[in-house]
């Protein structure tokens, strides 16, 4: 039976209209307070992520984490006929995933649980939402005390991220990869729609864009993509205007050609950002400095004011 804290915890952060199914693949939307008595659950809201859940399908499941050397999960819900599991993680900081999501604490998240996932040889494919209910008694439940809540420096801890190369299809992975692949495609392409009533032009031609890169294996749910369309298509249009770009160029021109003192701070922002994203993968102050070419107390210094002033709910563009 579950513990008092453990359903605290489920019912403090399962949405209010969860996924739920009384019967497996068959899912249904009901109130939070049917859903929390449904055996399947959707435990992490559509915006954000409380829960690292790992999919083990074969005997003995529930122990994975120990033979991993992982920390003790908040939960492990078993499958009682064939010792398969569901290993839970919840999170102290929610990560956003919606249109408001910064890229990097989304890539860190992603990075842990797809090393997370190789450690236990976890199922990669599993995406959810739906997952074991852990206060359902139709699961063997096992759990410590006080179902611990985690942070993500310290689940990186127990795993070398550094070695890791995040799959493009592996869970959140997904997300990262497509945020990638939209905001490149957006910086040139902005430009064909810099004209009157151009910004709903520019928005539906930003979703048709993300919705012909999601060719995943398991694709981004509809959702998903619809606020990654709109994170992106919003950042550009508000950043990449046509008078930002005549300032630009002039400046560029009436220097001949060297690059203006506009042009070096973008580029300088652009560094910025890589540099908070290459820590937020595990990279070191040495190996992010030579990567590009800035000192190691430059680095120091972006890294570390991204750590005071970061948070896992900010706007997409504090870090795009």
């Amino acid at each position: 039976m579950a513990s008092a804290a453990l359903i605290a915890l489920v019912q403090a952060q399962a949405p209010k209209r969860p996924y739920c199914a009384f019967v497996k693949n068959n899912a249904i939307v009901r109130r939070r307070e049917i859903a929390l008595a449904a055996p399947y659950l959707q435990l992490n809201p559509p915006a954000h992520r409380s829960w690292i859940i790992l999919d083990i399908d074969r005997s003995g499941a529930s122990h994975a984490w120990e033979d991993a050397a992982l920390p003790v999960p908040t939960y492990c819900a078993i499958n009682r006929e064939n010792g398969h599991a569901h290993i839970g993680y919840a999170l102290s900081a929610p990560v956003c995933t919606s249109a408001a999501a910064r890229l990097a604490p989304l890539r860190y998240l992603a990075a842990i649980e797809y090393a997370y996932t190789a450690k236990v040889h976890a199922d990669a494919a599993f995406t959810g939402p739906l997952a074991k209910n852990p206060i359902h008694p139709k699961w063997q439940l096992w759990e410590p005390a006080n179902a611990p809540v985690y942070e993500l420096g310290y689940l990186a801890d127990f795993v070398d991220l550094t070695t890791k190369q995040l799959p493009r299809d592996a869970g959140l992975g997904r997300n990262c990869d497509l945020f990638d692949g939209l905001r490149d495609w957006a910086y040139s392409a902005v430009r064909q729609f810099w004209r009157p009533r151009g910004e709903d032009l520019w928005r539906a031609a930003v979703r048709l864009q993300a919705e012909s890169l999601n060719t995943f294996t398991v694709p981004l749910n509809s959702s998903e993509v619809a606020g990654i369309a709109r994170s992106v298509a919003r950042y550009v249009w508000r950043r990449y205007t046509p008078t930002k770009f005549r300032e630009v160029q002039a400046a560029r021109g009436r220097l001949g050609g060297i690059a203006s003192g506009a042009a070096r701070l973008i580029s300088s922002e652009d560094k910025r950002v890589s540099a908070r994203l290459m820590a937020a993968n595990g990279m070191s102050t040495r190996a992010i400095a030579d990567e590009l070419v800035v000192g190691k107390s430059t680095v120091a210094r972006w890294v570390s004011h991204e750590a005071i002033s970061g948070n896992s709910t900010v706007g997409f563009n504090s870090s795009a």
